[in-house]
């Protein structure tokens, strides 16, 4: 009776055939293992499966089991006690780290980490003892690093005492990068994006207002666990290329939050239901890897008025009810989940969306036309580049077109650059010594953001800047 059981639960673990007319035929397995489950049923034995998801079982699968357990991904705390219990096993070769404060910092960025994940990192630690100081001197003990097993074996030490060999604590970070890298190549699966509020130049009132939005309840639990419903939905409306999706990228990387981007035609689907689907699976994905911000890009496109998309099968209608019942589902002051939309028409987005509780902090991002936030700008923009001492950025930044957006100074910088590059190669061609050693680094001059600045034109004409000026003054005025 064993193997039987243990043959069920293999075979429950493959796929099966959606269609229930199919299987109810014989032509596939699904009907073999529900007479191989019904002898079970006869006799004290206890059936257990597992699948990834419930919802690719058919029913006459399905109707099998009484209970249903979800596994959910590790809480702060289970990540707390089991990084202690692994790390306690190598402090001896963490010296000069406290065990507490290194198990502190890695519970904050291990959020959606499954054991195996935790005990990978674990030994992936004593894998770069091994690569730092050789093999002979470290020996690894993988034995119980298996599926299944929740205890990592000691790394051991061969040779003395006075011989020991340590890690620091960049060498843990180094490890969990890798980690991180190593869940990453799953389709879809959140990530902290490495963007800075340094990559941002400007927008400071947008900073304070997400902030505030995001940050606070993140850094002061205690005081929204009080049943105050939570807002935890911004929307940033504005014309194009104003940053609004760094904005959101910035976000998650200074509040150490993991990161889904969601885009319309990811989640529309031909055929019915799997649109529907395809939104749960998105916020189910997020809340597997809590804290976490879900990025929704062009949101105007992706949840659309109801009644006025026109489309016969009701497609974006039920799309939208959808997302109206999962956002509703994030007003738990306990669940660290945030939802941040851009749209560049927020007028044609769904009312529903923009009511309180849900899309209910509108952030306009705008063209500014000052200098002084303009230099900001470019001093962002052009951290990384060697430009010529005298350079002056608030100069070039008042030569900019009144209607430059941040996409604009982008591509003012990126060929003020290549500018520079290029005037670079042709020296170097020129060059009649031959030396090998001549100087490789690109200057940056003021004429070379001057000859752009006759070449470039601008994205946004003053008309469209004007209109944008105008939807601002409507949802400004219907918000106060």
């Amino acid at each position: 009776m064993n193997l039987e059981v243990a043959s069920v639960i293999k075979e429950f673990t493959e796929p099966i055939a959606e269609d229930e007319e199919i299987y109810s035929e014989g032509k596939s397995n699904a009907h073999d293992q529900v007479k191989v489950a019904q002898p079970v049923n006869r006799h004290p034995v206890l059936l257990v499966a597992a699948a990834d998801s419930p919802e690719g079982l058919p029913p006459t699968i399905r109707r099998c089991f009484s209970h249903e357990i979800s596994m959910d991904p590790l809480n702060e705390e289970q990540r707390k006690e089991m990084l202690t219990q692994s790390l306690q096993h190598v402090s001896e070769l963490l010296p000069n780290i406290s065990l507490e404060d290194l198990v502190k910092d890695l519970v904050g960025q291990t959020s959606g980490f499954m054991p195996r994940d935790l005990r990978a990192l674990v030994a992936d630690v004593g894998a770069n003892l091994v690569h730092s100081h050789g093999s002979q001197d470290v020996k690894v003990v993988h034995g119980d690093l298996k599926e299944g097993s929740h205890e990592s074996k000691p790394i051991e030490n061969d040779g003395s005492h006075d011989s020991a060999k340590s890690l620091s604590k960049e060498d843990v970070m180094k490890s969990l990068e890798r980690s991180k890298k190593r869940n990453a190549t799953a389709l879809g699966t959140p990530k902290v994006p490495n963007v800075k509020w340094e990559d941002v130049g400007g927008l400071e009132d947008v900073k304070k207002s997400i902030l505030d939005t995001v940050q606070l309840p993140l850094l002061h639990k205690d005081l929204f666990s009080s049943g105050l419903r939570k807002r935890s939905g911004v929307l940033f409306y504005g014309p194009p290329g104003t940053g609004k999706t760094l904005l959101a990228k910035a976000v998650a990387t200074e509040c150490s939050l993991n990161f889904l981007s969601v885009k319309g035609p990811e989640l529309i689907n031909m055929y019915i239901g799997e649109s529907e689907k395809n939104v749960r699976d998105i916020f189910q994905k997020a809340r597997s890897a809590r804290p976490c911000v879900i990025f929704f890009d062009e949101l105007d496109s992706l949840a659309p008025a109801r009644g006025a998309s026109g489309d016969s099968g009701g497609v974006m209608d039920r799309v939208v009810s959808q997302m109206l019942a999962e956002i509703d589902g994030l007003n738990d002051s306990t669940q660290d989940l945030f939802i941040i939309g851009a749209s560049n028409r927020p007028d044609l987005i769904d009312p529903a969306l923009l009511r309180p509780g849900r899309f209910d902090k509108l952030l306009y991002v705008g063209v500014n036309s000052e200098a002084s936030y303009r230099e900001r700008v470019l001093k962002a923009l052009t951290r990384k580049f060697k430009l010529k001492e005298d350079i002056s950025l608030l100069s070039i930044a008042k030569r900019c077109p009144p209607n430059f957006t941040g996409a604009d100074m982008y591509a003012l910088c990126a060929d003020a650059w290549f500018h520079a590059a290029k005037r670079k190669a042709l020296a170097s061609d020129s060059d009649s010594t031959g030396s090998d050693e001549m100087d490789v680094s690109i200057i940056v001059e003021y004429e070379d953001f001057l000859k752009v600045l006759g070449e470039i034109s601008p994205s946004l004409s003053m008309a469209e800047l004007k209109k944008y000026e105008l939807l601002r003054e409507q949802f400004e005025g219907s918000s106060r």
